[in-house]
Order: structure tokens, then sequence, then C-alpha cells
């Protein structure tokens, strides 16, 4: 969310509402950012003042049932991590997206990126607020440099040494809100499949 305090949880919560209701009835990603944008286009034109500009990033994420790809659209957050064969890689938009409420300005065009997701493979999904905290000195914190050494044997694992590192790194002093969720695909077997 653009923002902080309780306009910010209020859209916040606008856009998960919307979110839960579009996301049975649309099963295209693009078209669903789409309609999270007009929805928000719509709550913030009520609001009093000026927060017709306010606006949210987002990434919509899809595994389907078969497990080999993951779909998603990036509305200019922070790129997941592909953690894949030992390595781990930002998964970038191959072209960027409006953030949700700002589609009219920028355009509409809200675009999906396939990419490999194979057995064993994590996906880490997490908030700016993970790569935004900072040093004693006030440097960021080198995510993807610290998402390489970690040991990926599990998704909660994955999610302990995210936390411990972010902890270190702040020195105890994590000073704005932090959200992750970290996804394994595991291979299907032939009665998964029947």
């Amino acid at each position: 969310m653009r923002g902080k305090g309780l306009s910010a949880v209020g859209m916040a919560s606008a856009i998960v509402s919307s979110f839960r209701e579009f996301a049975y009835d649309e099963p295209d990603l693009a078209r669903l950012a789409r309609r999270l944008d007009v929805s928000m286009g719509r709550y913030t034109a009520l609001l009093p003042g000026d927060q017709t500009e306010s606006f949210a990033t987002a990434v919509l994420a899809e595994i389907p049932d078969d497990g080999s790809a993951v779909r998603i659209v990036n509305c200019g957050h922070p790129p997941p991590l592909l953690f894949h064969a030992g390595a781990v890689r930002e998964v970038a938009p191959t072209a960027s997206s409006p953030p949700i409420n700002m589609g009219a300005l920028l355009g509409e065009d809200y675009r999906i990126d396939t990419v490999p997701f194979t057995a064993e493979d994590q996906l880490l999904l997490y908030t700016d607020g993970v790569t935004e905290t900072r040093d004693r000195t006030g440097v960021f914190f080198p995510l993807v440099q610290h998402a390489g050494q970690w040991d990926t044997d599990s998704p909660s694992r994955l999610l302990q040494q995210l936390h411990s590192d972010l902890v270190h790194y702040s020195h105890d002093h994590l000073d704005d809100d932090i959200a992750a969720i970290a996804v394994r695909a595991v291979a299907s077997t032939a009665s998964d499949r029947a």
C-alpha cells in the first residue's frame, strides 16, 4: 500500500475482499488484476480528500494442479525469488504491469509470466518490508545474497532463515511490516493424477 495508518489498512482490506470475490469467477490472472484495478478505482473515488492516487503493489501467482509452472502477474511488487537446483534468482516480470489502482494512468496492460516450477523448487513471495530492512548504516537488506546461502529443505525452514537474517541484519530493529510466503513444488504421483 502507498501510505500508512488507517487509510492504508482500509485499502488493503478492500483489495483483499475484492480478490476473494473476483478470484472465484475469474480464472485469468491478467483479467483478475484488471478487475482489482477497477474495483480500487471505485473504492478510492469514494474516499475523502485526495486519495484517488492511492495504489497498491501486488503479485498474483497461480500454481496449476499439474505443478509444472507458476503463472505470475507482478503489479509493481518486489519480484518473487525462485529457488531451483541450488540456485536462487529473482523472477522479474518480462514486461511491467501497473500497480493496482494505477491502470487508468499507466495503462491496463497486465501481463502474465509463466515460470517453470518443478519438483523441489521453492518460490518466496514477500513484501517490500523485507528488502527495505536496513542495517545500522542505512544499507538495504541484500535479499538475493542472503537467500543464496539458505538451506532450502522446506518452506518453513526458508521462512525461519529469512526472519533470522532480517533480525540479525537490522540488529533487532525491524520497523516496517513484513510478510512472506514460501511455496514448494512437490512431485506428483500416479495416484495424484488419477
